[in-house]
C-alpha cells in the first residue's frame, strides 16, 4: 500500500471520470467499484474501460479496486482480467467473502475482505490471518440486512469490534462502513469520532463532500500533533521505562500510540524536531 486509507470514496466503474473530482476534493483513496454500483448489463464494458483507464493513468494516490463476488464468474474474470495490472491497484476489495478457500483461487494480489455477512464475521479470524490479505473493511448496510437489524452504531458495535480486534493482531488498516445519509454531515462528524475513537484507521465515503469531514475526524488537529512529539521527546529524554508527563503517566503503550498518531500525518516519529 502506498498508504493506509483515510476517507476512501466509493467511486462507479463505468465513471471514471468522476475520479478526479474526488481528488479535488480532497480524497487520498478511491475504491473503484465494479460491484453494487454498475448494472450487470454493463458490466464488461466496465470493466474494459477500467483496464483501459489504469493502463494510461498514473497516480501517487492509494487506489484499491471492489471487484464482484468471487464465487461468481465475473468475480473471478475481475481478478484474472485486472491483476495482469495490478502494480496500479493498491489491494482488492472483496465483497461477500466467506472463506479462506475463496482466497486460494486468487493469484498474488494485495486483499482487502469486506466483511457484510453473518458467515464472514463468524469467519473473520481466518480471513484476517490470509497472508496477502492487507486490510478489512466492514460492510454495513449488507451486514445489518442480513441480520435484520439497522445501521445505527450501537446496533453494529459488535461488528466492529469483531473487525478491529482481528485487525490488531493481524497488523492490518480498516475502513470503517460508509455513512448513508449524505446531507446529514453533523451525523457523519459524530460516527466518524467515534469510529476513530474505536480503533479504525479510516472510514469509506460515497460522496464527494464526505470527504473532508471524515478527513478532519480521522487526522490528529495541531494541538495533538504537538502532544505527541512533547512525549515522545520526554520519554526518549529519561532512562525511566515510566515517566510523568503533565500529570499523566507515559509508559511505552502511550508513546507508540503518539508515534501512530504523526504516523497518520507523515511525520517520521523518529525524526522530531
Amino acid at each position: 500500500m502506498k498508504k493506509f486509507p483515510i476517507s476512501p470514496i466509493f467511486v462507479p466503474a463505468n465513471k471514471l471520470d468522476w475520479i478526479e473530482k474526488t481528488y479535488d476534493k480532497g480524497a487520498d483513496a478511491v475504491i473503484i467499484d465494479l460491484e453494487d454500483s454498475v448494472s450487470n448489463e454493463f458490466k464488461a464494458d466496465a470493466r474494459s474501460n477500467l483496464v483501459s483507464f489504469l493502463k494510461t493513468k498514473e497516480s501517487d494516490r492509494t487506489l484499491l479496486v471492489r471487484v464482484n463476488p468471487i464465487d461468481q464468474q465475473t468475480g473471478l474474470e475481475d481478478i484474472k482480467i485486472l491483476s495482469e495490472i495490478s502494480p496500479k491497484i493498491d489491494a482488492f476489495v472483496l465483497p461477500k467473502i466467506e472463506s479462506l478457500e475463496h482466497l486460494e483461487v486468487l493469484p498474488q494480489v494485495d486483499l482487502v475482505p469486506l466483511i457484510e455477512t453473518p458467515t464472514a464475521l463468524r469467519n473473520i479470524a481466518m480471513l484476517s490471518s490470509h497472508e496477502r490479505v492487507v486490510g478489512i473493511a466492514l460492510g454495513g448496510a449488507d451486514l445489518s440486512a442480513s441480520l435484520g437489524s439497522d445501521m445505527s452504531w450501537d446496533s453494529l458495535l459488535f461488528a466492529r469490534s469483531q473487525v478491529l480486534l482481528e485487525a490488531a493482531i493481524n497488523n492490518l488498516f480498516t475502513i470503517d462502513s460508509p455513512f448513508m445519509d449524505m446531507d446529514d454531515l453533523s451525523g457523519l462528524e459524530k460516527e466518524s469520532i467515534l469510529s476513530k475513537r474505536l480503533g479504525f484507521t479510516g472510514k469509506a465515503a460515497i460522496h464527494p463532500n464526505q470527504i473532508e469531514v471524515i478527513t478532519n475526524s480521522f487526522l490528529p488537529t495541531e494541538r495533538d500533533i504537538k502532544e505527541a512529539k512533547a512525549i515522545i521527546k520526554a520519554f526518549n529524554s529519561s532512562p525511566e521505562a515510566v515517566i510523568a508527563y503533565e500529570g499523566k503517566m507515559v509508559d511505552m503503550p502511550i508513546v507508540l500510540s503518539m508515534e501512530k498518531r504523526l504516523k497518520l500525518v507523515g511525520i517520521d516519529p523518529k525524526n522530531i524536531d
